[in-house]
């Protein structure tokens, strides 16, 4: 199973430096890729639903550091040339389809062909109205989105007429050094599974149990099937993330399920000046997971 490690680009910990050094100790340790989550404004009040939370709220400040997760793979991506990029989750439906293909196209070639998108459809009603995005309607949207960025990231000549979205004949460049930028869904909900299977490369559920993980799996297979998809075709990312503890026996519980690929977080919150914390937490994984053996 490849592992991948949530680095700080959210919080105090989110700095210049320590982001390359986060990066970098990945690579030493022998993770396989660097992820990066996603959000462009926080609004001073959250009222909808965190789905994330049991309780449901969201515990961030409005005042919290979140950098642009593509501009900050490629700067952590310079000291680890050897670690897959990766999103977990970019939110979709608040970007422009044919900035938001330029930029990836953008990261996977300066890669190298390194870019991975974790894709989530959002959550927080109030960022896509300072935004100026449209909530409703917004998985329809990104899946035409992702139909619409698949085109442009071949190079060749595009026109396109969606429901959402019209593009008349046009190309960009440079494509992306990937044929196919994977593409993995993120959350957990059933239309978030169906999707995985009808126009994904892959399932990304993060910070769900290992029961719900294995639930979606089953869900996931029997889409695959309605849809005529090999479901061994498909990537299965999961993160725990605080759901439980990433030790030997969950480890042999993702393998048994066919999980491809585990991420996992580094402490956010708490005091760590000196990354000590984080590095701690990235070793003990490192050697539950036998990485760099």
């Amino acid at each position: 199973m490849k592992v991948g490690v949530i680095i700080p680009n959210a919080g105090s910990k989110a700095t210049v430096e320590n982001i390359q050094t986060t990066a970098k100790w990945a690579e030493e340790l022998g993770y396989h890729s660097l992820w990066l989550t996603d959000h462009v404004v926080l609004a001073e009040e959250v009222n909808a639903r965190y789905p994330y939370r049991s309780h449901g709220r969201w515990d961030y400040s409005p005042d919290t550091i979140w950098t642009d997760p593509l501009l900050t793979l490629a700067w952590a991506g310079q000291v680890a040339p050897g670690l897959k990029l990766g999103t977990s989750v970019l939110v979709f439906p608040i970007r422009n389809p044919i900035l938001l293909a330029k930029q990836i196209a953008s990261l996977d070639f300066l890669s190298g062909g390194r870019a991975i998108m974790g894709v989530g459809v959002g959550w927080m009603e109030e960022e896509f109205n300072i935004i100026g995005e449209q909530f409703r309607g917004r998985g329809r949207r990104t899946e035409e989105m992702v139909a619409l960025m698949r085109q442009l990231w071949t190079g060749d000549k595009v026109e396109f007429n969606g429901e959402y979205y019209q593009v008349p004949s046009c190309r960009m460049h440079p494509a992306s050094v990937q044929d196919n930028i994977p593409i993995v869904w993120g959350g957990h909900s059933d239309i978030s599974i169906e999707r995985a299977a009808r126009v994904g490369d892959g399932w990304h559920p993060t910070q769900i149990t290992i029961e719900q993980l294995s639930d979606g799996l089953k869900k996931l297979r029997n889409h695959c099937e309605r849809y005529e998809r090999d479901f061994d075709s498909l990537t299965i990312i999961a993160r725990p993330g605080d759901m439980y503890e990433i030790d030997e026996e969950s480890h042999a519980r993702h393998q048994a399920l066919g999980v491809n690929h585990m991420i996992v977080d580094t402490p956010i919150h708490e005091s760590d000046p000196k990354l000590s914390l984080v590095r701690a937490k990235m070793e003990s994984v490192a050697d539950i997971c036998g990485l760099g053996k």
